[in-house]
């Protein structure tokens, strides 16, 4: 049983805990600190802005990190471009449709840009605490993928 002085039982300050085997024992109220100690650490100002999603980092991202997450994607775009374009070309080559190329291909695409600007996201903030988002990124990304291999597998039934 636990008696605390919000709840008007008991004296205030002191925690009653009852352990399993029926002793009782108190916890004493903290001590204040002597006047010679040093004063505690006061917590910094809080923005009023709005939450800022880099608060928790020990710093947060450079323009120059900015800058080369942002190029790294540009790079990964066009790569990823001419992927798109093989898939494409493979598939009509297949007798395939052209919508049905088109769609496969594109859906690659938005998979690849998404799990591509995750990691790049994550990097650049170092955001690699966020597991939680993270996984659901991630788990977009497979529902992208599974979703593209459908449409690839299913693309050469549709002929011209």
């Amino acid at each position: 049983m636990i008696f605390l002085s919000i709840d008007r039982v008991g004296p205030p300050g002191i925690v009653r805990v009852q352990a399993r085997t029926g002793q009782d024992f108190t916890i004493p109220a903290p001590q204040t600190p002597s006047p010679q100690a040093e004063p505690l650490p006061t917590p910094p100002a809080q923005s009023t802005t709005g939450a800022n999603p880099f608060s928790t980092l020990e710093r947060g991202p450079t323009t120059t990190e900015f800058a080369l997450g942002a190029a790294a994607l540009v790079v990964l775009a066009l790569l990823f471009l001419f992927v798109r374009q093989g898939v494409r070309a493979h598939l009509i080559n297949r007798r395939a449709t052209l919508d049905a190329a088109d769609g496969a291909s594109w859906m690659l695409f938005s998979a690849l840009m998404l799990t591509a600007a995750i990691l790049v996201s994550a990097t650049v903030g170092r955001l690699w605490q966020a597991w939680a988002g993270l996984a659901a990124g991630f788990a977009l990304c497979l529902v992208l993928f599974g979703a593209a291999l459908v449409l690839f597998l299913r693309a050469p039934d549709r002929r011209r």
